[in-house]
């Protein structure tokens, strides 16, 4: 339910504003190396193989580390444990501006697997602790997950019209975004001196149950099932898109980044608007139908004609509000509270990294046989489709828990 507006902390935008800095400077860290691969793999003599093999790291280390850093973030508390993670992904970036070679680099980045969790895991939290306010709470959710978005294209634009002619070098440059942590760390420790209020998440459980109780619940099973397809549609198209619309339908270079990116804007609006109209009841409809308009806009993007290729391109942006609506999902189960919500996402997120690295890896692989892109969007197209059954079970558990309590109170 929804907090007077009495009860709520005036302080918790304060708060906010921090953990979107600390995951703004996250999407920066991120993307440092992608916008100036060419420059990267002529300095450190890497092939186009060993340059992919870096860049995956740090997925691959966030799959085993994302459960362990829930539970730091249980324990150790918001504050410290996410100060931590941003520490350690300052570090990767300075490591990556020193590497001497593939071994280095590698872990360099491979080290980013290590501290973003405690960010991932800990920002739902966060939320969940500082704002009472149910409308409030699924809007913060929602904005968070644009903060690596809006950082990652800020990347992206920067660094080849800015800070490569500034510094006259990819590894000062690494080492200037970098920085982008160190000051979103320490705005961080800034606004969370002032001590957290009672934890304001109003689940029905208080969440002391832990990993074993977590894995035994069906809507959290069902969630688990949902963030490892909608990480695979996500990061299997985001890796790609461009590609697809230049070699499958015919756009330039620039059109076909220009087009993407008004794709991911698209994205960021929906992920500020959807969360925060999706109550309980309205999740999975809202769910399936961003799923069958991804669906859609994916089977047209494969066979219309390429001067209306844009309208199902912008159609597709709405795929970003999937990851914050099952974050309010797993967020409101009754097995999550305020006692192990570090852990019930850490959990979420070593699940949905899966997807995240077998997304764009699989994409890439069917591109590469006879059915080219065409068949890549028809397979991305078929797991939106397979994941309504999951919506719809994830349907039935709240009907049938909304029947429960009925007769509950009945009797």
């Amino acid at each position: 339910m929804s907090a007077p507006a009495a009860d709520r902390d005036p302080y918790r935008w304060a708060v906010f504003s921090g953990l979107f800095g600390l995951y703004f400077a996250f999407g920066v860290v991120a993307m440092s190396i992608p916008p100036i691969v060419g420059e990267v793999r002529a300095d450190l003599g890497l092939s186009r193989g060993g340059m992919g093999l870096a860049l995956g790291a740090w997925q691959l280390v966030y799959i085993a580390t994302a459960p362990p850093a829930g539970r730091v973030v249980d324990r150790l508390g918001l504050r410290r444990s996410l100060a931590i993670g941003a520490l350690v992904i300052l570090a990767s970036g300075l490591a990556r501006a020193s590497a001497g070679g593939l071994v280095g680099f590698w872990s360099a980045i491979a080290l980013f697997g290590i501290g973003g969790p405690l960010i991932s895991a800990g920002a739902p939290k966060v939320v969940s602790t500082w704002f009472s306010d149910e409308h409030e709470r699924r809007f913060a959710v929602g904005a968070y997950n644009t903060a690596p978005v809006l950082g990652g294209m800020a990347t992206l634009v920067l660094s080849n019209s800015v800070f490569m002619p500034l510094t006259g070098s990819w590894r000062l440059t690494v080492a200037f975004e970098s920085a982008a942590m160190l000051v979103a760390v320490t705005a961080w420790l800034v606004v969370t001196r002032r001590k957290p209020p009672t934890a304001a998440m109003p689940a029905p459980g208080d969440g002391s149950g832990g990993l074993r109780s977590l894995l035994a619940d069906p809507r959290v099973r069902t969630v688990l099932v949902l963030a490892l397809g909608f990480f695979f549609i996500a990061h299997g198209l985001d890796g790609w898109l461009p590609s697809v619309l230049r070699e499958h339908n015919g756009f330039s270079p620039m059109a076909a980044a220009n087009w993407t990116a008004v794709s991911g804007a698209v994205g960021i609006v929906t992920s500020l608007t959807l969360p925060r109209r999706a109550t309980r009841e309205r999740l999975p409809i809202l769910m399936a139908g961003t799923l069958v308009v991804v669906a859609l806009g994916l089977m047209a993007v494969v066979v219309a004609p390429t001067f209306l290729v844009p309208v199902p391109m912008v159609a597709i942006g709405v795929r970003y509000a999937l990851i914050p609506l099952t974050i309010v999902t797993l967020m409101d189960s009754p097995a999550v509270g305020p006692r192990n919500m570090g852990q019930a996402f850490g959990l979420f997120f070593a699940v949905a990294e899966v997807g995240g690295v077998t997304g764009p890896l699989i994409v890439g692989r069917v591109a590469d046989t006879a059915v080219g892109f065409g068949g890549a969007l028809v397979l991305v197209g078929a797991v939106c489709v397979l994941l309504l059954v999951a919506v719809a079970r994830l349907s039935r558990l709240d009907a049938d828990e909304v029947g429960s309590a009925r007769a509950v109170t009945g009797s």
